[in-house]
């Protein structure tokens, strides 16, 4: 073990003699460390050099917001400055190259101290502007004069409006089509800013021109223009709006001239109003409309339906109905027109009441039996003039139906007629009856 120690000792001094030998100026022709020790000895220098120079070093401060202040009587009148506010000054400073590295534009007010005393009423005014240092930096000096020295602003009462927005587009369209009116995306705008130049604006409108033949509808994206009472366009920074543009639609239908053609529900089978013998029973009217619309709807559009007129209903003295226009969608009707009225000539048709007692019962569950209170019903029944004679009672069934009823008692049913042998002959009206279902 002692052998080992003494071992260690020798190794150890022969290593610090060999440091030892190394000479210093030999690191330097090692090019990494000649190189680190270069750029920490500028450093040193530089920090030093700096800390004991005393030269002026001057320096531009630019974009200083200018502050306009005005007095509280003028704020209580209404005065606003709505040019001037957001101008922008610069400064000369001079001093330690330290200092004046620090310094930005928030250490440096730049006003118009007479603002408060002058501005009293709606006008333009002239004001000259100083600087002072704020902040905790104020080893430096501020040698030159606010550039600009001078700045004019103007003030005025705040004022809002509403104006409607006045479509002027020049266009041609194509013959036999139809232009709706000018669609805004925006019909009203509001404008703001000083009330003289509010008071100035005497409408606002959008303008442009489409050349040539138009057949189809035109957007346009169109910016507002104000005008004044001369009808010269008016332009003011100082003026804002709800919205700077908007956008134009017109509206370039095609336009046609459509029939009108009536329908009829629960007719006899040889009763045709809209063909045949008893065509010319009917009258529509309009019989026609000038229908307008996109052409690939209107092209192809040759009559419009009305809704069905339930036959059930019609008699000797209610033969005249009222039906809407239903146009397709994206259609208008020219004349204004969305209805129509529809007369059946009755001149040529009888009436007579008959008393049914041939019920049917339908969809009957096979458990239970349904009889009629009284056993009879009172019909009317209508027929051309010279058949309604020769119809019976034996020649109506009532028809009951009995889908779904699962209770037994009294209960009131809807009856439909079925006639027999009579192909042009209907009932009029709606019929109920009361049943009784037993088990």
């Amino acid at each position: 073990m002692i052998k080992k120690v003494k071992l260690d000792k020798m190794f150890w001094k022969r290593q610090f003699n060999k440091i030892r030998n190394i000479r210093m100026g030999k690191l330097f022709y090692n090019n990494k460390f000649a190189a680190i020790f270069s750029v920490f000895a500028s450093f040193i220098t530089w920090i030093v050099v700096s800390s004991y120079d005393s030269d002026i070093v001057p320096v531009t401060i630019s974009d200083i917001p200018v502050e306009i202040p005005i007095s509280e009587s003028a704020k209580q009148d209404g005065l606003r400055i709505f040019s001037g506010h957001n101008i922008t000054a610069r400064v000369e400073i001079t001093g330690n190259r330290i200092i004046v590295g620090q310094v930005t534009k928030d250490n440096i007010q730049i006003t118009a101290p007479q603002a408060v005393s002058t501005i009293m009423s709606p006008g333009n005014y002239t004001l000259e502007l100083s600087a002072k240092k704020v902040g905790v930096l104020q080893d430096y000096n501020i040698v030159s004069g606010v550039k600009p020295s001078v700045i004019t602003v103007m003030v005025d009462r705040y004022r809002e409006a509403e104006f409607e927005i006045e479509p002027d587009i020049d266009f041609i369209s194509k013959p036999g089509y139809f232009v709706g009116n000018t669609v805004l995306s925006t019909p009203k705008v509001t404008v703001s800013g000083p009330e003289t130049e509010i008071s100035k604006i005497k409408k606002v409108a959008v303008k442009s021109s489409v050349p040539g033949q138009i057949s189809s509808t035109v957007h346009l994206r169109l910016p507002l223009i104000m005008y004044d009472s001369y009808g010269q366009p008016i332009s003011s920074e100082t003026i804002t709006s709800s919205v700077n543009e908007v956008e134009a639609t017109i509206p370039i239908l095609m336009q046609k001239e459509i029939e009108i053609s009536p329908n009829f529900s629960n007719s006899p089978e040889n009763i045709d109003f809209k063909s045949g013998t008893y065509k010319d029973c009917v009258r529509v009217a309009p019989s026609k409309i000038i229908v307008a619309g996109p052409d690939y709807i209107v092209s192809d559009l040759k009559r419009i339906e009305l809704d069905s007129i339930d036959l059930n209903s019609v008699n000797l003295d209610k033969n005249k109905f009222t039906m809407p226009i239903n146009l397709p969608q994206n259609c208008r009707s020219l004349n204004n027109i969305y209805s129509a009225d529809v007369t059946i000539n009755m001149s040529g048709f009888r009436e007579k009441i008959l008393q049914i007692k041939d019920f049917e019962f339908l969809n009957l569950p096979q458990n239970k039996s349904a009889e009629v209170y009284n056993g009879e019903i009172s019909a009317t029944v209508l027929a051309p003039q010279n058949k309604i004679g020769l119809i019976k009672p034996s020649d109506i069934v009532a028809s009951i139906d009995c889908e779904g009823l699962d209770s037994v008692g009294s209960l009131e049913l809807p009856v439909s007629f079925r006639i027999l042998n009579h192909g042009d002959a209907w009932i009029y009206g709606k019929y109920y009856v009361n049943v009784n279902i037993k088990n």
